[in-house]
């Protein structure tokens, strides 16, 4: 082996940047809990004094709640080292479609969960977790 060759990595231990994107997971998926508290309050006292106009401000709560649980199960699978899970692009996609309620606490870890993504070392830890 050639000295200016790095030594091959150990793929059984999960990489930092997967564990960032469990924790941004986590994170964003709690942040979206808390808009959509926000937004269901918001609604309902919008409807109390609009006489029941005020139930459209409800709307992103049908977006925030769903990204919300896709956030969460994918931090919990991924933080707790489970096998055969795959890259969550979804999810970060999911993530960067709460911009539409004004919830940057989301969209930025989507937006890093999509860079995270394309490191070398994190495809290849997500390919061997698959293999396995």
């Amino acid at each position: 082996m050639n000295e200016l060759e790095a030594p091959p990595k150990d793929l059984t231990v999960m990489p930092g940047k997967v564990k960032a994107i469990g924790w941004l997971h986590l994170v964003g998926g709690l942040s979206n809990i808390g808009w959509g508290i926000f937004w269901t309050l918001y609604g309902g006292i919008a409807a109390l004094g609009t006489f029941g106009i005020g139930l459209v401000f409800c709307c992103p709560v049908f977006i925030v709640f769903p990204v919300a649980c896709m956030e969460l199960y994918s931090a919990f699978r991924i933080l707790s080292g489970a096998r055969g899970i795959k890259p969550p692009k979804l999810t970060s996609i999911a993530e960067l479609c709460t911009l539409i309620v004004c919830n940057t606490f989301s969209t930025i870890p989507g937006i890093l969960t999509l860079l995270f993504q394309q490191d070398p070392e994190v495809v290849a830890w997500y390919a061997q977790n698959n293999r396995d």
